[in-house]
C-alpha cells in the first residue's frame, strides 16, 4: 500500500491475479444466478472490474500528493462517489458497443446499473480511506525517522564537543606545569612537552570512537607519564587488569578525565606521597573499571574538581541512555569512582 498502485502490481502480480480472477467469478455469478448466459456474464464482470481497476489508479494518484484535512472530509467521500458512478455507467455503455446482439441481457444489466454503481462506490471508498490512512502514516514514520536523525546528531555533536572539552583542560594544566619547569629544571620540562607531544599526536591520529581497554591504557600511560613528571615522586600509581579484559572495548579517552580528577583529589589537601589505583574486570554484559584515590575530607574539594566526572557521567548518558553507569563512594580517606560499560554488539 505504500508504493502506488502499479507497482503494488508489478511487485505482487500472482497474488494479484488471482484475486482479480475470483473477483470476475464472484461477480459473473449473479447474471448467472438469474438465468443469464456465463459468456456475457463473464464478459461484463471483466468490463466492470477493468473500470474499477481504473478507479483504483486515479484515486491512487489523487491521493498520493493530496491528503484532506479533518475539514475537507467530504472530499474523501465525493472523490470516490463520482468516480464509482460515472465508471459504472461507463462500463455499461461499453458492455453495449461488446455485446450489441444480446439485447436481452443489455435489458437485465440495465436493471442492474444501481447495484454496480453501489458496488463501485464502496469499493472505491474503502480504497480512498486506506490510501489516506497509509498516507498518513508513511508521514508519521517519515516525521519520526527525521526527528530521530536530528536527535542523533545533536547526540554527536555534543560528544564532539565533550570530547573536544576535555583536550584544552588537559593542555592548559600541563603547560602551566612545562612554565613552571623551564625555570626550575629545564630537563623535566623538555621531557614533559615530549611526552605531552606523544600524548596529543596519539589523541589526534585515533578518531576512533570505540578502543579495546588494551589501546585505551596503553594512551593513559602516557598521560601518566605526563602527570608523573608534572608531581614527581608524589604520585604513583598501580593497575590492576584482569587478562579476559584487554579486549573488552571502551568509548575513546573515557579514563583519562577520571583519572586526571582522581590524581587532583588526590593531591589536594594530602601530604606525602598519592597512590592511584585502577581496576579492570569483567562483569556480566559490563567492563566495570574502578578508580581510587586517597583524600582528605577536612580539606574541602579541589578547584575546579568535579569536571572530569560530569563529562563523563553526561558521555554514558548520550552513548548508552542510562545515568546509573558512573558511581562514587567515600569509603573513610580513600575516594572511589566506579565506572560501568556494557559491552554492546553494535558501537
Amino acid at each position: 500500500m505504500g508504493r502506488s498502485f502499479l507497482k503494488y502490481l508489478k511487485a505482487n502480480y500472482m497474488i494479484f491475479s488471482a484475486a482479480i480472477t475470483l473477483w470476475i467469478a464472484a461477480i459473473s455469478l449473479l447474471p448467472v444466478f438469474y438465468g443469464q448466459e456465463w459468456l456475457p456474464s463473464v464478459t461484463e464482470a471483466a468490463t466492470f472490474t477493468a473500470f474499477l481497476l481504473l478507479g483504483f489508479i486515479v484515486l491512487d494518484n489523487i491521493f498520493r500528493y493530496f491528503s484532506p484535512k479533518k475539514s475537507q472530509w467530504w472530499l474523501l467521500i465525493s472523490f470516490p462517489l463520482v468516480t464509482g458512478l460515472t465508471l459504472a455507467y461507463i462500463s455499461q455503455k461499453t458492455i453495449t458497443l461488446l455485446l450489441p446482439s444480446a439485447s436481452e441481457y443489455l435489458l437485465f444489466t440495465d436493471n442492474l446499473l444501481p447495484v454496480k454503481g453501489f458496488i463501485a462506490v464502496l469499493v472505491l471508498l474503502a480504497w480512498s480511506i486506506l490510501l489516506v490512512l497509509n498516507s498518513r502514516i508513511e508521514e508519521q514514520i517519515d516525521i519520526k525517522e527525521r526527528l530521530s536523525k536530528i536527535e542523533e546528531m545533536s547526540r554527536e555533536a555534543e560528544l564532539h564537543q565533550l570530547r573536544q572539552q576535555l583536550q584544552p583542560h588537559f593542555l592548559f594544566n600541563s603547560l602551566n606545569s612545562v612554565s613552571a619547569l623551564i625555570k626550575s629544571d629545564p630537563e623535566r620540562a623538555r621531557e614533559m612537552i615530549f611526552q605531552l607531544a606523544d600524548f596529543l599526536r596519539g589523541t589526534i591520529q585515533n578518531n576512533k570512537k570505540w578502543l579495546t581497554l588494551k589501546s585505551e591504557l596503553e594512551h593513559l600511560e602516557l598521560f601518566l607519564s605526563i602527570e608523573k613528571v608534572r608531581f614527581g615522586h608524589r604520585l604513583e600509581t598501580i593497575l590492576e587488569i584482569d587478562s579476559e579484559t584487554d579486549q573488552l572495548t571502551i568509548p575513546q579517552l573515557l579514563l583519562q578525565p577520571l583519572v586526571e580528577n582522581a590524581i587532583k583529589h588526590g593531591l589536594y589537601g594530602v601530604t606525602g606521597d598519592v597512590l592511584i589505583k585502577i581496576r579492570a574486570q569483567y562483569r556480566p554484559g559490563n567492563l566495570e573499571i574502578l578508580i581510587e584515590n586517597p583524600f582528605n575530607p577536612d580539606s574541602g574539594k579541589a578547584k575546579g574538581s568535579g569536571f572530569g566526572l560530569e563529562v563523563v557521567a553526561r558521555r554514558l548518558f548520550l552513548i548508552f541512555g542510562r545515568n546509573d553507569l558512573l558511581n562514587t563512594r567515600e569509603d573513610g580517606h580513600i575516594f572511589t569512582v566506579q565506572v560501568k560499560i556494557p559491552q554492546i554488539a553494535e558501537k
